[in-house]
């Protein structure tokens, strides 16, 4: 057998200038990659983000943690969640008709500056959160992804409203599929987070009966089968949430003309009942009443729920000053086609009117002159609680609301999912 050793350095300078095309050629270039910004900027003007950033990242290494001591698939679980932020937040900045929210400047940018590094952390801190915690409730098959939905829905109420109001991220200023607001959040993000955490745990758990050797829900079946898995998941979650869209919501808002609010109340209504039909009849396992005190899930869910509190009663929106990507500001009348699944055309504003917009929560009082014409990156100005009991209560009630909610599946429920088999009888469920 002849080596032809030229082929093989052939293949490698190949291999070696197509890495290259790839690879930054410039800062510039670099910079749209990853970009950094010093945090002492950001406690200066926007405190309450830098706080967020490091909240998720402090969240992201607990869940991190318990995945790695877990073992079997919850380490392959935590990192199928990461690769669905990826995708869902690429293809949000890339496609014209969902590209409808911007975020504030973080500590690290990615993605011309449009994707901060903790963002990511956020999809573990959800659907990692949720999917372990519910795994103590020992569902059928059938219910588990929406218990997850619901799950993650309670874990996004606070972090929404806070979010919207302290100006970690600004939304456009009137499309059609996020114009519905409560507290300036969108209703069909409760929508979103529920149908996509859904689709994601039918994808997680459904492709390993499908394409995997028989074993419990949570014993890795090797590499091999967990990468296509953990692949799959990530790339075709976002699409299966987004035909879950359809049923409901698309009927409802763009063929009738209902408000967003009852299509979103309808939908995580039939999760509910889904979830409470298939609790009626819980397996034996489903009811150990153990506590999982010490588990870096009950930490994450703590510091979580304890941050909207402080900030609730501390933040004081009306100083902050964010900097950063947001809707271009131009003329008034420049509307383009968002198209809907049923093929019905809506309308949007290109641009954000300087003189007349929706978005209560910011301004440009503070800025010596508003922003000029056709401007991406500017500056905007929080504004103060029009009634801040309100947001206490409100807030206040949500975190109480889903502390309850995980007591009851992390100290009120069976045992973690086991990773492996021992010996009696088992159920995949």
């Amino acid at each position: 057998m002849n080596f032809d050793l030229s082929k093989v350095q052939h293949y490698i300078e190949h291999a070696i200038s197509s890495v290259k095309q790839w690879l930054p050629k410039d800062r510039k270039e670099l910079e749209w990659w990853i970009k950094f910004r010093q945090p002492e900027d950001i406690l200066r003007k926007h405190a309450t983000f830098l706080y967020c950033e490091i909240i998720f990242y402090i969240i992201g290494f607990l869940t991190f943690c318990h995945a790695v001591r877990c073992g079997g698939r919850f380490l392959w679980l935590w990192i199928a969640t990461i690769c669905h932020g990826l995708t869902v937040e690429s293809l949000s900045y890339f496609l014209p008709d969902i590209d409808n929210f911007w975020h504030a400047q973080s500590m690290v940018m990615l993605f011309g500056q449009r994707l901060p590094l903790h963002i990511l952390f956020v999809y573990p801190a959800f659907i990692y959160v949720a999917c372990v915690a519910v795994s103590h409730m020992h569902l059928r098959w059938w219910a588990e992804p929406f218990a997850v939905g619901l799950t993650v829905v309670l874990l996004d109420i606070p972090f929404d409203i806070m979010g919207v109001k302290l100006l970690w991220w600004t939304w456009h200023d009137d499309d059609p599929n996020i114009f519905d607001r409560s507290y300036w959040v969108p209703w069909t993000s409760y929508y979103f987070h529920a149908s996509f955490a859904s689709s994601f745990t039918i994808l997680f758990f459904g492709l390993r009966t499908l394409l995997c050797r028989p074993g419990l829900k949570y014993q890795s079946p090797g590499f091999f089968c967990e990468l296509p898995i953990v692949i799959l998941t990530g790339l075709f979650s976002m699409p299966l949430g987004v035909l879950q869209f359809a049923p409901v919501y698309h009927p409802l808002h763009d063929a009738l003309g209902i408000h967003s609010e009852v299509s979103v109340v309808l939908f995580l209504t039939l999760y509910a009942v889904i979830v409470w039909s298939a609790d009626r009849i819980p397996f034996d396992s489903a009811r150990l009443l153990r506590s999982d005190c010490f588990s870096p899930i009950v930490l994450a869910v703590i510091l979580h729920y304890s941050f909207y509190v402080f900030l609730v009663f501390w933040a004081k929106p009306q100083e902050i000053v964010s900097i950063g990507y947001h809707q271009p500001i131009g003329n008034c009348n420049a509307p383009v086609d968002v198209k809907t699944p049923f093929g019905q055309v809506l309308s949007k504003n290109m641009y954000l009117c300087r003189d007349s917009y929706y978005e209560d929560y910011f301004d440009f009082k503070c800025l010596s002159k508003p922003p000029k014409d056709l401007a991406e990156w500017y500056m905007i100005c929080g504004t103060a609680y029009e009634n801040q009991w309100e947001y206490r209560i409100v807030v206040c009630a949500f975190c109480a609301l889903g502390l309850y909610w995980f007591w009851q599946l992390l100290g009120r429920s069976g045992l973690q999912a086991r990773t492996k088999a021992v010996r009696g009888k088992q159920h995949t469920d």
